[in-house]
Formats: structure tokens, sequence, C-alpha cells
């Protein structure tokens, strides 16, 4: 697909959004969308069918791009009810997922393009992303892990996930510009009989593949975690600064096939961590119980042109990442 070809896809997309006069969608013009777009995220809901049982069924694959999301009873993994199963935002370099299900789990969307791609994916097809395109892909095995960052609860030797929720919500906060943000708020997550109400906010900003974290509960959790998934045969990478604890992994563990490596990275403000262990499918880290917290994370593949291309300068990213947390950390 060309790039002509690409933006008119998108702008059209974005037409879409702006003329549905529903208050639930995003009301941005085409012309705006296709000349100032740097960062974008977005959450879209199945039309056209009804459900039946944990699955929604309809002729075709027709989505409505929303701006607040309550999920269904009914919502499941693999209900084939939300465009690429939950929320996605990306910028120039990078793009991500969140499975607003059970699993919570994030993923990641390499990019090949620095144009904005994610209102064409899972349009054809619905997961015809799993395989590489010309635009990117797919990249990450996320399992029974959190996937890269998501949130889980420590539980009798495993991370519990969110099985156990009242209800769900989804808001768009800002799309489009230098920076996107959106945020998850989960009523009565109930863990070993302790439950909370939990709000995810998530930022990402042109030019930096990081996604900047803000998590804040109704109560202090002893179990709270976050982590980043291990994959066998990749080289796992530490480092620490005055304020700051950031985890890697680079090498061989991108699904798309091993022609390009792929580096993760969490970051953690140290304050905060209470434990940093392993637990059966991610590195994690426990959080000091308290109602507030914040941490971050990144994903760089070679396929992207302005990504690092070695694991060495993946490692120097890190640095400089950890450099300017630093510099905007409070003393």
């Amino acid at each position: 697909m060309n790039h002509r070809t690409l933006a008119t896809l998108i702008a059209a997309s974005f037409c879409l959004t702006a003329c549905n006069e529903s208050p639930e969608t995003v009301t941005d013009s085409a012309a705006s969308a296709e000349t100032t777009v740097k960062t974008h995220a977005e959450l879209s809901v199945r039309q056209g069918g009804a459900w039946e049982g944990q699955k929604y069924v309809a002729d075709g694959f027709t989505f409505e791009p929303v701006t607040s999301f309550t999920s269904p009873d009914q919502l499941t993994d693999h209900s084939y009810y939300l465009r690429y199963e939950g929320p996605g935002w990306e910028n120039d370099l990078v793009g991500y997922r969140l499975y607003l299900d059970w699993r919570n789990g994030i993923d990641v969307f390499v990019k090949t393009t620095s144009e904005m791609v994610l209102p064409l994916v899972g349009q054809d097809g619905y997961d015809s992303y799993h395989e590489l395109s010309d635009w990117g892909g797919d990249a990450l095995k996320v399992g029974k892990s959190v996937g890269l960052g998501a949130l889980g609860r420590w539980v009798d030797n495993g991370v519990e996930h969110f099985r156990q929720v009242d209800k769900t919500h989804w808001n768009l906060l800002k799309d489009g510009g230098d920076t996107s943000e959106f945020e998850v708020r989960y009523e009565g997550w109930d863990v070993a009989g302790v439950k909370a109400d939990v709000t995810t906010h998530y930022q990402i900003s042109a030019g930096d593949p990081s996604t900047l974290v803000t998590v804040t509960s109704s109560t202090p959790m002893d179990n709270l975690v976050t982590g980043l998934v291990k994959h066998d045969n990749v080289n796992y990478i530490e480092k620490r600064s005055e304020h700051w604890t950031m985890i890697a992994t680079y090498g061989k563990q991108n699904v798309l096939g091993d022609e390009w490596d792929l580096g993760l990275a969490l970051f953690v403000k140290n304050s905060q961590i209470a434990e940093q262990f392993e637990g059966p499918h991610d590195y994690l880290f426990k959080f000091v119980p308290q109602t507030s917290y914040e941490y971050g994370f990144f994903a760089t593949w070679q396929g992207h042109p302005e990504q690092p291309q070695t694991q060495q300068e993946f490692e120097a990213f890190m640095e400089q990442k950890l450099q300017r947390l630093d510099a905007s950390t409070g003393h």
C-alpha cells in the first residue's frame, strides 16, 4: 500500500468518526487529521450483529470509533466485538494495544512508517494484523503474561489478571497532535477478597516510543504488580539511575519472524518498588502499597528506520531515557 492510499484511508476513518453525531464519537475533521496527527488513540466497536453467548456474531466487520465505552458483561477474549480486542495507541515510531478483557495484557504493533496506521488495522479480516504487512504488524507473544507494562496482582505465586471486575470503562482524553491520552477505569477489581477501584492513564507523545502510565487506586494494595513478558533465548538487560529502574529484553522475540530483533523495556520509580522478581511468565515489579503510581514502557524494532538498529543502540536509548526521566523527576 503506498503512502497516498494509506493517508486517504486514515483520513476516511477520521471522517467517519467526525460525521457521526453521537456524543461518544470523535469530532476531529479529516483535514485536521491528515495534516496534524502525530499520535493517535482509538477504540472501535463492531456493528450490525448480536451477542451469542460470549461471541458477537455479524455478517461482516464494520466498526464504529467511540470516545467512551463500558464493557458488556459477556465480553471476553476473542469475542470479536472490539477491533483488535481493545484500545490502540501509536505515534510515529510504534503502536500498542490493550486487551480490554480479563487478560488485560499490552501488546506491541511494530511499524515501518511514521504515518498513523491503526485506523486500518483489523478492518480486512479482523486479525490479519498477526501477519507482517507493509505497515508492520502485531509483534509480541503475550500468552499468559501481562505483556509489556500491564497491571496484575501477585497471588499464590502467580499473577492474577482482571477476571473479577464489576465494570470496565474506557475514555479517550486526547487524540492527535503531539500527544494522545486515554484512561481505563476498573470498578471493583476483586482478587482474593480484596476489592479496589483502579484507574490507569496512558499517554504517548510524538518522537518517543515510550508510553507513560499513571495509576490511581481507591485503596493501597500490597500485591499490585507490573511486568515484562519472559521469552527464551533473548538478552535480559537492567539499568538503574538515581530515581528509576529499567529492565529490558532484546533479541529474537518477534512473532512476525526472526529477521528483526525486538526490544522491550519497562521503567518504574525506585521509590515505588517494593520488590523486583521473576514470575512464571514475567519479569515483575511489585509496587509499594499506596494509591498512586508512575511508570512506563517502550518497544523498538529494526524494521523502522528511526528506531535502534542494534542492541548497543537500544541500550544507549535506555540510558538516554533514564537521564531524561531523572531530569524530570522532582528531588
